[in-house]
């Protein structure tokens, strides 16, 4: 293989740049792919982190309200406050199609809230399929890249007549830096979506918690503008009465 092969190649991986350049239009395509899929990714993940803090953070505030509040209309605007919390964001939705009238029924309030709490969970899991999607794919692509590069390395050295590293270190560096990127993307990728996977689980098991709570209050007339002799919100009159009845 000779010294000097060796020192060339050595010199030729020693950069990135060195690497990509004798990686040929299939091998750089395939590393852009990978670096497009890990930014896009990290992204993302860096993204749904901030997002989930922060509607953590609200619902704490928001809950504390919650509980002490006893007026539909005064819930309503402090729930506009908190527009990243799940359960102000339910409660906003319920409030007002109460306050219009849409429903107007224990069940239809029930539907209501099975329906907006799909929803939001729903809004949650926005890009996460990118995630699955750049998990599922990296690895192929690297091992193409590898495949690609070893091919390379074996024309090379039938083309030049010698299996020196100066001839197939090249085509060897290419396959080994599209594997590395290929897992680069994939890890970050599968760690991030069961992240967000799992956190989005919890929340619907929180949010379907507080949703059984809201509608009892609603059901029993917890709040003033279902009480009998209150004015307030425009309530739909049957939803009104029949909690006046239950009492």
């Amino acid at each position: 293989m000779g010294h000097e092969g060796t020192f060339f190649f050595l010199q030729i991986s020693g950069k990135l740049s060195d690497v990509i350049f004798h990686g040929g239009m299939v091998g750089n395509g395939i590393l852009l792919i990978l670096t497009v899929l890990s930014v896009v990714s990290w992204t993302i993940m860096i993204e749904k982190f901030r997002f989930f803090r922060r509607s953590r953070r609200e619902t704490g505030r928001f809950l504390e309200l919650f509980n002490s509040e006893r007026s539909l209309k005064g819930l309503l605007e402090r729930a506009a406050t908190f527009p990243l919390s799940a359960e102000a964001t339910l409660v906003s939705s319920v409030t007002a199609a109460i306050e219009t009238g849409e429903i107007r029924t224990p069940s239809g309030l029930e539907k209501l809230l099975e329906a907006e709490s799909i929803a939001i969970l729903s809004a949650w899991e926005t890009y996460i399929q990118f995630l699955a999607t750049t998990a599922s794919i990296s690895p192929l692509l690297g091992l193409f890249g590898t495949v690609w590069g070893i091919m390379a390395a074996f024309l090379s050295m039938g083309a030049q007549g010698s299996a020196s590293l100066f001839v197939v270190g090249p085509g060897i560096a290419v396959a080994l830096i599209t594997t590395i990127f290929g897992l680069g993307a994939a890890i970050p990728a599968v760690v991030g979506y069961n992240y967000v996977q799992r956190s989005i689980r919890g929340k619907e098991d929180e949010l379907n918690s507080f949703a059984l709570r809201f509608r009892n209050r609603i059901v029993e007339g917890s709040y003033v503008e279902l009480q009998k002799g209150t004015a307030g919100l425009a309530l739909g009159g049957d939803l009104v009465s029949h909690t006046l009845g239950t009492k």
